[in-house]
C-alpha cells in the first residue's frame, strides 16, 4: 500500500509518500520531490506545469490513496485563495481519488497513537503525519 500525504501551506504544496511494507515497516519513497510552489497564480503557464509535475510524481508514486489536509474557508486563519486552486489542481488526478482529513482528526488519532515517521524536514511534519494515519 502506498499513500501521499498533501499539506498545502499558502502557494507551497508540501509531500510526503510512504509505503507500507509487507513486514509491516513503513518505508519513505518521497525521493527529493519534497515540496513545489508557485510564484504567480496568474501565470497560466506556470499552472499547468504544476499540474504536469504534480500529476506526474502521483503516476510514479501509483498510490493507493492520495489526501490533503483541510484547511480553514473562513475566519481569521482561513488559507489563501491560491492554496484552494492548487488543491482542485489536485483533485483533477483521475488515477486516484483524492480525499480530505480534517487536522482535528489527526490531532484525535494521535491522541491514541504515536508518531513514529521520522520527517526529512521540519516542514513535512504535518504531511509525514496525515501519511502515518493514511497507512494505519
Amino acid at each position: 500500500m502506498k499513500v501521499i500525504a498533501i499539506d498545502i501551506d499558502s502557494s507551497r504544496v508540501i509531500i510526503y509518500a510512504v509505503e507500507l511494507l509487507d513486514d509491516g515497516s513503513i518505508s519513505n519513497v518521497t525521493g527529493e520531490f519534497k515540496s513545489i510552489t508557485i510564484k504567480d497564480d496568474y501565470d497560466n503557464s506556470e499552472i499547468r506545469e504544476f499540474q504536469s509535475t504534480i500529476h506526474s510524481f502521483f503516476d510514479n508514486i501509483n498510490p493507493t490513496k492520495i489526501a490533503v489536509l483541510k484547511r480553514m474557508t473562513k475566519g481569521k486563519f482561513a488559507a489563501s485563495p491560491v492554496s484552494f486552486k492548487l488543491e482542485g489542481l489536485i483533485q483533477c488526478y483521475q488515477n486516484c481519488e483524492v480525499e480530505f482529513i480534517s487536522p482535528l482528526t489527526l490531532t484525535a488519532y494521535y491522541k491514541k497513537n504515536a508518531f513514529t515517521i521520522e520527517p526529512q524536514n521540519k516542514y513535512q511534519t504535518n504531511a509525514a503525519k496525515l501519511a502515518q494515519y493514511l497507512i494505519s
